[in-house]
């Protein structure tokens, strides 16, 4: 029987598959049943300290937390219910959570860590939630496993079909905030399911996959994780160790979604190959992955994905299948129009959060994606960000292009193009290069100023040569802080 639009996924499955695993917590099995039996236990808990006169959709529940069974049930909750789930990095300084609160203006916000809350300056009543004792329940219900197998069945039986409306919004996740300040998108859960239908086309989920929760709750890609394994009625894994072969061996993850970093990282260990692993997809996206990369990952026998996403698309817009060659994934609409990449579709986002209200836009509007690329019969090329677009000597440098280029430099892991002021030409290039030994860095340099000359013409060659930041070298953000690339060429004299 398949999943309708307007059940609740986890009661569905709790309905239907009582006894699947719904959720992996390192050593934590949660079945569906349970996970149902979570649910409606916080959802006690926090009726008490929400204001019951408010419009569910008006309830916005701002959470300051890592990824964790915490917040991946408050996610849930608010598709079942009807609230506004509204997570926000715990990295965030201070101030970009205020600014990001002052938008939300909501009374409702839970910090996983209560000793960031005194540095917040925000006189909002804190969310108090006992986890532990939700999660005692379950340990108390394990320690007899015989009395488990009758809980569930009987419950099972009991268990009445839960409506929700797909229509109604369900989430604010903010952008990256890349060109500006960041905006507070707003979905509903008819745009996640068929978020996650469109991408069954090319990466099947079933009930017997483990999906590995790899990408942090308050990014879009991470969120879209959680329900695609849920509606999939798949088994989340969440995990509080750092990302390794060993590990993925232990929970037999058959899907998992990386980043640049995470790639590099398990590549550089030999054991990480499909003939020694349960792997059937591999997800890449966040920014470019190298030809090399691409090249060991398909020889060590890894059916990977390269994924073109955004906020206001639910997540995927366009994936590949084992090749470089993006196509347009079902439920999504794509045009151009002067070189800029438009969308729409049934996962188009409904609207934005500010002044204290949603607007939305109509459900017929294409938005601008920012991006700059070429669609030809569903297969769409992109050639990059419209606003990192520059202009040198009357010339367009767009930097996505060099950037892959110089992926294609074999010893390049990492690269990363900025405009600098010239006097001659108004702006020239600064390309940030990390090699994959550290060690001759001048020698590199000059190898890959000689690959290039040879790749690009010359008013699109790189001027200067700069190292890695420091403090980028094992980052794991989705996407580049440009910001960091920026204050470097400050320093250096060169903006």
């Amino acid at each position: 029987m398949a999943l309708l639009i307007n059940h609740c996924p986890v009661r569905w499955h709790a309905i239907y598959h009582s006894h699947w695993t719904a959720l992996q917590y390192d050593q934590q099995s949660i079945t569906y049943q349970q996970l149902d039996q979570l649910l409606s236990a916080l959802q006690r808990q926090l009726l008490t300290q929400i204001n019951l006169t408010t419009p569910p959709s008006m309830v916005r529940l701002a959470c300051i937390a890592s990824n964790g069974i915490e917040l991946l049930l408050m996610q849930l909750l608010c598709v079942r219910v009807g609230w506004l789930f509204c997570p926000l990095n715990p990295r965030f300084t201070a101030t970009e959570l205020s600014q990001r609160l002052a938008v939300l203006n909501t009374p409702y916000c839970w910090i996983e860590n209560e000793q960031d809350a005194d540095s917040l300056p925000t006189s909002s009543p804190q969310l108090q939630i006992d986890f532990e004792l939700l999660l005692s329940n379950l340990h108390e219900q394990a320690s007899s496993s015989i009395a488990v197998t009758t809980n569930i069945s009987t419950s099972a039986i009991t268990l009445t079909p839960l409506l929700i409306e797909p229509e109604q919004a369900c989430n604010i996740i903010f952008t990256s905030g890349s060109s500006g300040f960041p905006k507070a998108i707003v979905h509903n859960y008819r745009n996640h399911f068929f978020s996650a239908l469109g991408s069954q086309r090319l990466i099947p989920l079933a009930s017997q996959d483990h999906n590995l929760l790899s990408l942090p709750l308050f990014h879009i890609g991470g969120y879209a994780t959680v329900l695609r394994t849920v509606i999939a009625g798949a088994c989340i894994h969440l995990t509080t160790y750092p990302l390794t072969v060993a590990l993925l061996q232990q929970h037999r993850i058959t899907h998992l979604s990386l980043v640049s970093t995470q790639l590099i990282r398990l590549l550089a260990d030999p054991l990480f190959n499909a003939k020694q692993s349960a792997i059937k997809h591999v997800l890449l996206g966040g920014s470019a992955f190298s030809e090399e990369h691409l090249t060991a990952l398909a020889a060590r026998g890894f059916h990977y994905h390269l994924s073109y996403g955004s906020t206001e698309m639910a997540s995927q817009i366009a994936t590949s299948d084992n090749s470089s060659q993006l196509q347009v994934l079902p439920y999504r609409e794509i045009k151009t129009h002067r070189g800029e990449i438009y969308i729409t579709g049934e996962t188009r986002f409904i609207g934005y959060f500010r002044d204290n209200a949603i607007h939305k836009i109509a459900a017929e509007e294409w938005v601008a994606s920012g991006d700059l690329g070429t669609l030809k019969q569903h297969k769409l090329s992109i050639i990059g960000r419209k606003d990192r677009q520059f202009i040198s000597g009357g010339e367009n440098i767009q930097p996505e292009e060099i950037e892959r280029v110089c992926l294609q430099y074999g010893r390049v892991k990492q690269a990363y193009i900025c405009p600098t002021k010239d006097q001659q030409y108004g702006q020239r290039i600064a390309l940030f290069v990390l090699f994959s030994d550290s060690t001759q860095f001048d020698l590199d340099c000059q190898q890959l100023k000689h690959y290039l000359g040879q790749k690009l013409i010359s008013f699109k060659q790189p001027d200067h040569y700069l190292a890695w930041p420091l403090k980028l070298a094992n980052n794991q953000a989705l996407k580049v802080p440009k910001q960091v690339f920026l204050d470097s060429l400050s320093k250096q004299g060169l903006t």
